[in-house]
């Protein structure tokens, strides 16, 4: 009676341990690949900044840098969205705030150009003034693909730049108090490809199942892994035979 006790522990103890062990390798690629497959499904962001932008004037100077965000790729048939940062850098002189600003975005994709404008706080409410070392965005421009005004046809694609210029106001402190416009300061942004891929049913059905995988392959995964768990857990197993030195 003692013995089978003690075979009774033994298949407890010593026979649930190795249950999941052949199943390990594929739980660590579950674990491994579904993350994998969130990240290649997602569009590449660029970012970076223009160089230092600004004005000398007579009562003093400005300066200011413009960073941006922006996918590597873009294709006709969609919004290309630009995210764009303005920071206020120091002035010198009696110059003190900017107002009534905005930023004039232009896209370039081959002979092509499309601009938009995006406002910033507009009247002489204090919220709306912008110090040194202030921040205003980020805030979108967002443009159109089509074939006309990219010019590109169906199979083409060629590469795309932009631009941002700033307009604005500065005020002038003592002992000037005033308002003065500042001449338009421009800043280069990025490089990105606008393509027109070629559509058609065999292909659209590929891309779509491809994406469908691509989105479900990792749910499919991971209750894959679920399963293993549960069925190793609660599949009973055969009686093992004691260890030779028990009777």
């Amino acid at each position: 009676m003692h013995c089978s006790e003690n075979e009774g522990h033994w298949r407890e103890r010593g026979g649930a341990r190795p249950v999941l062990r052949p199943y390990l390798p594929l739980l660590v690629a579950v674990i491994l690949l579904a993350p994998l497959q969130s990240a290649s499904a997602a569009v590449q962001i660029e970012s970076g900044q223009t160089q230092q932008l600004g004005n000398s004037l007579a009562q003093g100077s400005t300066s200011y840098i413009i960073y941006y965000t922006y996918p590597s790729t873009a294709q006709v048939g969609s919004n290309l969205t630009i995210s764009l940062s303005l920071r206020v850098g120091q002035f010198s002189g009696v110059l003190q705030f900017i107002l009534a600003y905005e930023m004039k975005v232009e896209l370039f994709v081959g002979q092509q150009e499309q601009q938009v404008t995006i406002s910033g706080p507009g009247g002489f409410n204090a919220s709306a003034f912008l110090y040194p070392g202030g921040i205003w965005g980020p805030v979108n421009a967002t443009f159109p693909l089509t074939e006309n005004n990219t010019g590109l046809a169906v199979g083409q694609s060629t590469n795309a730049t932009f631009s941002a210029t700033l307009l604005d106001t500065v005020y002038v402190g003592a002992p000037y108090f005033k308002y003065t416009p500042e001449s338009p300061v421009q800043g280069q942004g990025g490089t990105l490809l606008v393509q027109n891929e070629v559509a058609s049913s065999t292909s659209s059905t590929s891309t779509s199942g491809q994406s469908s995988g691509q989105t479900l392959l990792p749910y499919a995964l991971l209750a894959s892994g679920a399963v293993l768990i549960v069925a190793a857990i609660f599949v009973p197993r055969g009686p093992r035979p004691p260890p030779p030195n028990q009777k």
